[in-house]
């Protein structure tokens, strides 16, 4: 079925009218056809007039019909990348995948556009569900979360749906049983299969004024902690089977006006690892829950001891606060008598 816009049915109750004026000077038709014909163009514009409700191609969210604006989003967010052993959003400009969004009157919980899936589309982002449009008064609260689908370890019983709660500026969310198990030889365990990350993004106060014309920038945060383990050195015959990050709280709750709040007892992380290391590679990119961690780290690594290939166990304790957004890369030293663990922190890649 064909869409006609509003100029288009102004333009083609303007040929009708016409039309039968011509049809009518030219057949010479008599008075009483002259009045059904007009009482028939009078019933066509009627009818074709009708309601804009009624258009299919009617816009969503147009509350100002007269001069509609398009509401168009940017994501400014770490560019979505394979790690070493999980999945992270990296440092750029998003140009790719999905993401869910949804507005609301400001400082409000009154949503004005719900929930909705926007994609990459070419060179710009654009709604699932048809293009949103600016109200003519008033201000909006944008927040929105990637990736698209929220991961298993999100949960929020309170807003089944959407599984992250938005609470009048405030959002909020849960995090169960982040996945603690790793096995660098398995495609399927836990962290060793490309966890991925959860991001999410708040912009208040936005209008067509300040944002009609350029677009609204989302600009995502990291409410998780990244961790990167990498061996500094090591000698040549130390094979390593296990590191163990012992004491980890892998629940919590998380909103975005205080941030983090741990939950629930501790677990012990154990990457199962194959194989030789040499210095620098590394050996695990982790995401954990934000928390004041003790830092007690085991080692089970294997040497030739008097002959024979024995296993043995290196400790060393490493207190650390893991922040919000902020990337933390232990490097280990093994040697046959000691471990040694140093921890940089980077603030400017998060």
């Amino acid at each position: 079925m064909m869409t006609l816009q509003h100029n288009d049915i102004w333009r083609r109750d303007f040929d009708i009218s016409t039309s039968l004026y011509n049809d009518i000077s030219i057949r010479k038709w008599r008075p009483a056809n002259i009045a059904a014909a007009f009482l028939l163009a009078a019933a066509m514009l009627t009818g074709c007039g009708g309601s804009s409700d009624s258009f299919e191609d009617e816009p969503q969210n147009v509350t100002d019909n007269e001069s509609p604006q398009e509401i168009r989003l940017k994501a400014d967010v770490w560019r979505m990348m394979e790690g070493t052993r999980a999945t992270f959003y990296e440092t750029g400009t998003l140009a790719s995948g999905s993401f869910t969004a949804a507005a609301y009157s400001a400082n409000t919980t009154t949503a004005y556009f719900t929930p909705v899936t926007v994609n990459w589309d070419t060179d710009k982002w654009i709604f699932s569900d048809g293009k949103h449009y600016w109200p003519s008064e008033g201000a909006l609260d944008f927040f929105a979360y990637m990736p698209a689908a929220v991961p298993s370890y999100i949960t929020d019983m309170s807003d089944v749906a959407s599984l992250v709660t938005y609470t009048a500026r405030n959002p909020q969310f849960k995090c169960k049983n982040l996945p603690m198990t790793y096995d660098s030889e398995s495609s399927s365990a836990g962290q060793g299969s490309g966890l991925q990350e959860f991001v999410y993004a708040l912009k208040t106060n936005r209008t067509k004024a300040l944002d009609g014309a350029s677009g609204v920038t989302l600009d995502f945060l990291h409410p998780f902690t990244k961790i990167i383990l990498q061996l500094s050195s090591t000698q040549a015959d130390i094979h390593i089977n296990k590191i163990t990050l012992k004491g980890i709280k892998n629940n919590g709750t998380y909103a975005h006006s205080s941030g983090w709040t741990p939950t629930g007892d501790a677990t012990n992380l154990v990457l199962t690892l194959d194989g030789n290391y040499s210095a620098n590679d590394v050996i695990g990119t982790l995401l954990m829950i934000p928390q004041d961690w003790a830092g007690e780290i085991e080692v089970n690594a294997t040497w030739t001891d008097w002959g024979a290939q024995l296993p043995h166990i290196l400790k060393t304790t490493k207190a650390t606060t893991w922040a919000a957004g902020t990337s933390y890369t232990y490097t280990f030293t093994i040697t046959e008598t000691d471990l040694i663990v140093n921890t940089t922190k980077f603030t400017e890649q998060w």
